[in-house]
């Protein structure tokens, strides 16, 4: 449930995740009402769910002053689950992340595990938003990392049915980041696509060879781009 949580900020708009806490911390106050009320909550409990209520305005502030990055949601999540344990109310505080998640959306999103989470590892913004676009528009939930250090961070809690990275980038080259990535146990369970540029020799080499799912040259066309990313994902799913 908490990579679920993360994946959920780290990939809406920061208004969303403002609601999201907004709604969850409204939800935490009625759970302990009802504690209260039914006479199951030590006053060490309502404490703890009190500095989750806390923890909500906290992060709903992070997102107003325009932080909103990976360390301020996995920070309050994991503080979140701290005093749910404390609180004892575990089973409680899945039910009301749930129903907060719909209250930010407006709608019912489907389950993480229907998901097809892709890793986007490239150091060119342009680049990266052309893509986002093109899968978001296919219903792909899309995470971005401008280089290969970032790339090996969010891996760990995105864990993405496909990786697409690019041979140019600063520091370690997407081979360099692939070797490393598929040492990784995400990076076992990933299909990878690495993104070459026409007329340049960008070398891949024979060790890095068969790690790589997919080879695309760009500029590519959108139809062949979005054929072998689907080919893989579909390849992802099955195993």
């Amino acid at each position: 449930m908490r990579n679920e949580i993360i994946r959920f900020l780290e990939s809406r708009p920061a208004q969303t995740g403002a609601k999201f806490f907004t709604a969850l911390g409204l939800e935490l106050s009625v759970v302990a009402r009802i504690l209260d009320q039914e006479g199951r909550a030590h006053h060490r409990a309502l404490a703890a769910i009190h500095e989750m209520e806390h923890c909500c305005l906290g992060q709903i502030n992070a997102y107003l002053h325009g932080v909103d990055d990976l360390f301020a949601a996995d920070a309050s999540v994991a503080i979140l689950y701290h005093y749910a344990s404390e609180a004892g109310i575990e089973d409680q505080l899945g039910p009301a992340i749930l129903r907060a998640r719909k209250l930010a959306l407006q709608d019912n999103p489907p389950p993480s595990e229907n998901e097809l989470r892709v890793l986007l590892v490239d150091d060119e913004p342009t680049l990266r938003m052309e893509i986002n676009r093109l899968l978001t528009g296919e219903g792909m939930v899309v995470f971005e990392a401008e280089n290969g250090a970032e790339g090996l961070n969010k891996a760990v809690w995105v864990e993405p049915h496909l990786t697409v990275v690019d041979w140019q980038m600063p520091g370690v080259n997407g081979p360099g980041f692939i070797e490393a990535f598929r040492h990784t146990d995400q990076g076992k369970r990933s299909r990878v696509l690495l993104m070459v540029e026409k007329g340049r020799r960008q070398p891949v080499g024979k060790a890095i060879k068969p790690l790589i799912d997919r080879v695309v040259k760009r500029p590519f066309e959108t139809g062949e781009f979005l054929g072998a990313v689907k080919e893989l994902l579909a390849v992802s799913r099955k195993a």
